[in-house]
């Protein structure tokens, strides 16, 4: 009798481990850590779904919906002696960090754009010319980039013994730009600078110079780039909204903006053809790029992917692929 009783006991705490073990973690949990994606991947598409979904519950009327821009972050380059590629990694962490801060901006992904980390705009105005115009192939609405121009690092403290405790004074210099992909013109040209005081310790040897370096340089770099903010928002509205028609499958057109780019239901969208540069002819000089023939309208009816459109002719003809789309707001009576 007593045997038995010991066995149901033991029996009865094995379920319970089960049961506990089992409702350990949250069911998020369970699915990031079932997924083969990176975390980072994954915290962009949560966000990019929960913006969506606000918009499903919430819907707006065409022509009060703001639209939103899709927005390009090119690699920071690292120009200063300090951080090497880790600092560089994270000051483009940073920008990204604040042009999503901005609502009427969509930070498109890296993913989409193939070699991206080879796009050099600041080689020669040709390279910057190619860089937009693979931009504009992807529907970006304006490419951002920018320079750590130089890492200042000064120290003081304990630098005796096992732990090395130091207070660092670190200041950051950086510049950034963005640049509108249709008309071609600079709307952000900035210089920005930190300059912030640490305490740092750290076991001795248990980090590489530049690492330790990148993570000194990492606050001041935040605190400059915090100034980026502002300058963001304001030329956010300037920024004209446009994109492209992406496939064209008999009498369906698919756009390469939807929903997450503030794209509703029965929007009509204007199609233009190519854009082509005006040039004054007494200085040669690029006054600005003309949008190309107006051919018609198109009615978004449906949504698909992450962030594209379906849409049908209401009127025109002559639609074809890679055709500028803009949106069009009906002149009210």
């Amino acid at each position: 009798m007593r045997s038995i009783f010991i066995c149901v006991l033991i029996l009865l705490s094995g379920c319970s481990f089960l049961e506990l073990d089992s409702s350990s973690g949250s069911p998020s949990d369970r699915e990031l850590a079932s997924s083969d994606e990176p975390l980072k991947v994954q915290k962009e598409r949560n966000r990019e779904e929960s913006l969506k979904e606000s918009i499903r519950q919430n819907p707006e009327e065409p022509t009060k919906q703001s639209l939103r821009k899709r927005i390009l972050v090119l690699p920071m380059k690292n120009l200063s002696t300090v951080g090497g590629d880790e600092l560089s990694q994270f000051a483009t962490d940073e920008i990204k960090n604040r042009v999503a801060q901005v609502d009427e901006f969509v930070l498109v992904p890296n993913l989409e754009i193939p070699n991206l980390n080879q796009l050099n705009p600041d080689a020669s105005e040709t390279d910057l010319n190619s860089v937009l115009e693979i931009a504009r192939a992807h529907g970006v609405a304006a490419v951002v980039w920018g320079n750590i121009k130089a890492i200042k690092i000064r120290e003081r403290g304990n630098q005796v013994g096992i732990f090395q405790t130091r207070y660092n004074t670190v200041q950051a210099m950086l510049d950034v730009k963005m640049v509108d992909v249709v008309s071609k013109k600079v709307t952000i040209q900035k210089e920005v600078s930190a300059e912030v005081t640490e305490e740092n310790t750290r076991f001795f040897g248990n980090r590489s110079i530049a690492s330790s370096q990148a993570s000194r340089a990492e606050g001041a770099v935040s605190e400059a780039l915090d100034q980026m903010i502002s300058s963001f928002t304001s030329e956010a509205h300037r920024i004209g909204w446009s994109g492209r028609i992406a496939k064209i499958d008999v009498h369906r057109y698919y756009i390469n903006a939807g929903e997450l780019s503030g794209v509703s239901k029965h929007q009509l969208l204007r199609v233009f053809g190519d854009a082509e540069p005006v040039i004054d002819k007494e200085s040669g000089l690029v006054i600005g790029m003309a949008p190309g023939r107006f051919k018609g309208l198109l009615k978004v009816v449906d949504f698909f992917g992450e962030d594209g459109a379906i849409a049908i002719v209401h009127s025109g003809a002559g639609f074809q692929e890679k055709d500028r789309v803009e949106a069009f707001t009906p002149p009210q009576p």
